[in-house]
């Protein structure tokens, strides 16, 4: 109510339209506007929120840097992309954390000194109000990620201790969840994926929670009465593709656990997530988001631990690997292609974009370098395995090398 009156005078002093949001965009509160009110303003008032595009742009184009680096009032020009006319804006700061922002629909021009100064002041006040507010909200919420933090990644944290101080802090549990995994290799991409994610947590119907002080970052998804969790956790990806624009997989590399329904498998689903985040890396090709949907990728770290102690290698694959390094040949993955197709000709040609003689030429010249045991469907089953030892070896040692 405090903010609403704040937000009123201001409008009566200003004679402008005023909005305060918190950092991920959500309305705190607003005043009453003119006939010149644009779309992007009616929108966040009906919908309670900015929308994903209009706080993707801003971000996108440096904005909302700009105005948290800054001491007062940052003008922003019409900004006919996204249908946001002029705005003048103050972040709101207290002691060094940013609660949100305080808009007043303005050309900076148009705005006095003395409008300007009082803006920066009204924001001083709003700040110290969320600051009281919701300081308390963001302490609590420090404290239940902690506990599921330290529950994931401690054994001798026990579920009956993590029930109890899950009680205390008042926390329902999801009866049915899945942890997911999001790793962001550039440092400077961190800080926008984690307001990125939060947004889009703060606006999925869910039992959700973001532990955005580890990383990778973790979401705990709980279920809907019409959606299970790891569909909500693969929308939540494709939103952070679409209304976002970052290449998943490229820029954030995701990985989903098993459903579970005991909070004792809560390390379960992490490790599974984890599991998928920790092959994607090793391996450069798609790999599916959850760990239940990876087959035969799932056992490869297993078979190349194996592998490693007794120094097991595969001579015929071995040729070929120089072979395709002295005459710039790509034989391994043409033979992994063809065990992939069950052999097919056809289809082998047409996934290597290559004509089925060129095929044909290819596999006798193979032959001819090696002898490959290819009629056999448990001799082609453990080379298929061997080829994708060689990729995540190759990925290993690149990632040790780095």
């Amino acid at each position: 109510m405090a903010l609403h009156k704040l937000v009123d005078q201001l409008f009566l002093e200003l004679q402008r339209p005023v909005t305060i949001e918190s950092r991920d965009f959500e309305l705190l509160a607003y005043s009453g506007h003119h006939d010149e009110t644009d779309e992007v303003r009616m929108r966040t008032i009906l919908s309670k929120r900015a929308s994903a595009h209009v706080f993707h742009y801003l971000h996108e184009h440096g904005w909302i840097q700009k105005i948290e680096q800054a001491d007062g009032v940052v003008s922003i020009p019409p900004l006919p992309d996204i249908d946001l006319g002029a705005r003048a804006v103050v972040c709101l700061k207290h002691a060094g954390k940013v609660y949100g922002y305080l808009w007043v629909q303005a050309a900076f021009h148009d705005l006095t000194e003395a409008q300007r100064k009082r803006m920066e002041d009204v924001a001083k006040e709003a700040a110290q109000m969320l600051h009281e507010q919701i300081g308390k909200r963001y302490k609590r919420q420090e404290e239940i990620n902690d506990l599921f933090l330290r529950f994931i990644q401690y054994r001798d944290v026990s579920e009956r201790d993590v029930q109890m101080e899950a009680q205390l802090l008042g926390v329902t549990f999801p009866s049915l969840f899945t942890v997911a995994a999001f790793f962001v290799g550039h440092d400077a991409k961190k800080e926008d994926i984690r307001q990125y994610m939060t947004f889009i947590t703060k606006t999925t119907h869910a039992l959700i929670f973001f532990i955005d002080r580890h990383h990778p970052f973790l979401l705990i998804v709980g279920g809907t009465a019409t959606q299970r969790p790891i569909d909500i956790a693969k929308m939540m990806v494709t939103k952070l593709q679409q209304d976002f624009r970052y290449h998943i997989d490229r820029d954030v590399i995701v990985g989903i656990g098993n459903e579970y329904s005991e909070l004792k498998r809560l390390r379960d689903s992490y490790k599974e997530a984890m599991e998928v985040i920790h092959l994607k890396r090793h391996i450069d090709e798609p790999l599916p988001h959850v760990y239940n949907d990876l087959g035969i990728y799932r056992i490869i770290p297993f078979i190349y631990e194996q592998y490693k102690q007794r120094r097991y290698k595969n001579e015929a694959l071995l040729k070929l690997k120089k072979h395709d390094e002295q005459h710039g040949t790509d034989f391994l993955h043409t033979l992994r292609a063809y065990i992939q197709h069950d052999c097919n000709i056809k289809q082998t040609a047409e996934s290597l974009y290559i004509h089925p003689n060129t095929l044909h030429y290819r596999l006798k010249r193979m032959q001819a370098i090696t002898s490959l045991p290819l009629h056999d469907f448990e001799q082609r089953m453990m080379l298929y395995i061997d080829l994708l030892l060689y990729k995540y070896k190759e990925g290993t040692v690149d990632k040790q090398q780095k």
